[in-house]
């Protein structure tokens, strides 16, 4: 009889405790401004906004300048566009869920982290290929169809071109890479690391 009191009170002790802890990291993700998911989905928000504003009036630039091939420009911008939005979609839905206050917070909040982690990794890539592409695609596209290039095309071969754009972009894309991990650690990186160490501390306490 003691014995089952005794596994009874031992229980109801881990029971508290678990609470206790995912309540204290309940609160620390519902702060409306200093917790790190608040952070990255304002930053997220911020960043949707610039992309948009810059791409729309950059796409109806060329809608209303150009015409025929030059064309390509605005749809590859407008494809590039529509893409970051679906990963803006997912990602925004992914922070939203680890802000659930009736989900299973530390458990799935492990889980999510990773996934957030894949994220930024995945966003730091592909933004860094991205740039070259960008720059060789539209430097061939200007090269062939732009009224001026096309004025100067006597004077100026396609594969010396190509070359020199090739060398340029190789060239600009190393610090564009360091650039580019230094702002997607600015916006997501760092708080996604503090976050991991919050849950982390929390299972240990927990241990």
């Amino acid at each position: 009889m003691e014995l089952d009191q005794l596994k009874e009170m031992w229980s109801d002790v881990g029971q508290s405790k678990t609470s206790t802890s995912e309540q204290e990291l309940q609160t620390i993700l519902q702060k409306k401004s200093k917790s790190p998911i608040a952070k990255m989905k304002r930053n997220l928000f911020i960043e949707m906004l610039i992309v948009v504003v810059l791409y729309s009036s950059s796409i109806l630039h060329y809608f209303i300048k150009f015409k025929g091939a030059m064309l390509s420009l605005a749809w590859l911008m407008l494809i590039s566009g529509l893409l970051y939005m679906i990963y803006y979609v997912r990602k925004r839905k992914l922070l939203h869920e680890m802000e659930c206050v009736t989900c299973e917070v530390r458990s799935n909040l492990q889980l999510q982290v990773r996934t957030l982690q894949k994220y930024i990794r995945f966003y730091l890539v592909v933004g860094t290929l991205l740039f070259p592409f960008i720059m060789l695609t539209s430097g061939v596209i200007i090269f062939l169809y732009d009224p001026k290039m096309q004025a100067n095309s006597a004077s100026v071969s396609f594969w010396p071109f190509f070359l020199g754009l090739l060398v340029i972009t190789a060239i600009l894309t190393i610090p564009m890479y360091f650039l580019n991990k230094w702002y997607v650690r600015k916006l997501y990186g760092q708080h996604a690391e503090k976050l991991k160490q919050i849950v982390n501390e929390m299972s240990e306490e927990e241990d």
